[in-house]
């Protein structure tokens, strides 16, 4: 996925609470609650571990550097998450994960160029944004779809849904959606991904145009702008868009609304801290 620049954790440090509103309007859930469907636990359960968690932000500064407010942006998010205290170490690089370690830290979240990661120090476990990030937005996707009626069943199953990109996240958002019975249609222009995806999952290849004729449900996994324009969004189209730009016009994004479940970071966090801690 594109790289975050200082605007986009600014802008979402500022606004933390009217996109979990916007969330919160379009499925019902809040990011803990969603965090928790993602990681397959139960709500009470991530809600507790979130509440006996201290969380410390290690800053990188190798590679292309850190970016300006993202260690603080994630600090914010677990805030918003009820952790018990969350903060930024002092330190940066190899000496702010000794600074957490020699600490009363629980979570620990830190990202370089190739990858951002949580730690939960007591459980020696690891989570990754890639899959954590698409497994939230399906996640999301599968709320708004609604539970059809029947105790245990996804919203999402026997619906038609279409994946746009098969990177890290597009290919884990692929089979998360495959395993809650969605049909999935895949879209790529990497012949090798496709074909991978393809002969490892019960997934439909698909061109955009026709994967947006078959769905009214969109998975964007691409850094790719204006892919969906506004004469597709008609009353019943949701689209959610972890990728950065979000493939959307502009004209989309508005006729969209809070059916657009794009944001950067926040979602991502929320699952990495659940999957660590409890998952």
């Amino acid at each position: 996925m594109t790289r975050l620049v200082e605007s986009d954790v600014r802008v979402l440090t500022a606004h933390l609470d009217q996109v979990e509103r916007a969330l919160a309007t379009l499925t019902g859930c809040d990011f803990v609650a969603l965090a928790a469907r993602a990681c397959g636990v139960g709500e009470s359960v991530a809600r507790d571990a979130l509440a006996h968690a201290a969380v410390a932000v290690v800053p990188i500064t190798s590679g292309e550097g850190a970016i300006p407010g993202f260690v603080e942006c994630v600090a914010a998010i677990c805030s918003r998450l009820g952790c018990r205290a969350a903060r930024v170490t002092s330190a940066t690089d190899v000496a702010g994960f000794a600074e957490a370690l020699t600490g009363d830290d629980d979570l620990l979240f830190a990202a370089d160029d190739r990858r951002f990661l949580a730690f939960a120090l007591a459980r020696r476990a690891v989570a990754d944004d890639d899959p954590c990030t698409a497994h939230a937005y399906v996640a999301a996707l599968d709320a708004a779809a609604g539970e059809n009626g029947v105790a245990g069943r996804s919203g999402l199953a026997g619906k038609p849904v279409l994946v746009i990109g098969l990177g890290p996240v597009g290919r884990a958002a692929a089979a998360r959606l495959v395993s809650l019975g969605a049909e999935v249609l895949v879209c790529e222009r990497d012949e090798a991904r496709l074909a991978a995806v393809a002969g490892a999952l019960p997934v439909a290849p698909s061109t955009l145009a026709a994967g947006l004729a078959r769905c009214r449900m969109v998975l964007d996994a691409t850094p790719t702008p204006d892919l969906i324009d506004a004469d597709w969004v008609g009353a019943d189209g949701i689209v959610c868009s972890p990728g950065l730009p979000p493939g959307v016009t502009a004209a989309a994004a508005r006729a969209l609304g809070e059916r657009l479940v794009h944001e950067p970071l926040a979602l991502g966090v929320a699952a990495m801290a659940v999957q660590a801690l409890v998952g």
